[in-house]
């Protein structure tokens, strides 16, 4: 399944649905569905938020698999590239309002990969 939306935050819901749908419709029964909306739309907030500071008219495009017993969703922007090494879970021992996007994702993920795009923004795989 391929689809693309603004980065207007109200388009959350629509990802949400399309993601649904695509578990329900191959029939995943090793994931979590409400872990796995948990991460994307913790990602694409994120890319809301950094890559594209918040600017509703940008381009998300997402690309969803099935490959044997995994789903694989990548996120594509064409927004500000950030240093990958910097993606980091903050401390859990710092204890403070919101910030904890970045550890749902990496811990309820199989795997996560970011890569930068040589014609701008960033591409991330996660796998369920």
């Amino acid at each position: 399944m391929n689809f693309e939306i603004l980065s207007d935050p109200s388009n959350l819901k629509l990802v949400r649905q399309k993601i649904k749908e695509f578990i329900t419709e191959y029939e995943f029964t090793k994931v979590d569905e409400f872990n796995v909306v948990l991460v994307i739309d913790e990602s694409v907030q994120n890319v809301i938020r950094y890559a594209y500071e918040m600017d509703k008219t940008k381009k998300i495009i997402f690309n969803i698999n099935k490959d044997h017993e995994d789903l694989i969703v990548k996120i594509r922007d064409f927004g500000k590239q950030v240093d990958i090494s910097k993606i980091k879970p903050r401390d859990l021992d710092d204890v403070r309002p919101g910030g904890l996007g970045v550890h749902f994702i990496k811990s309820i993920c199989k795997d996560v990969h970011y890569e930068h795009q040589s014609d701008g923004g960033t591409e991330l795989t996660l796998t369920f």
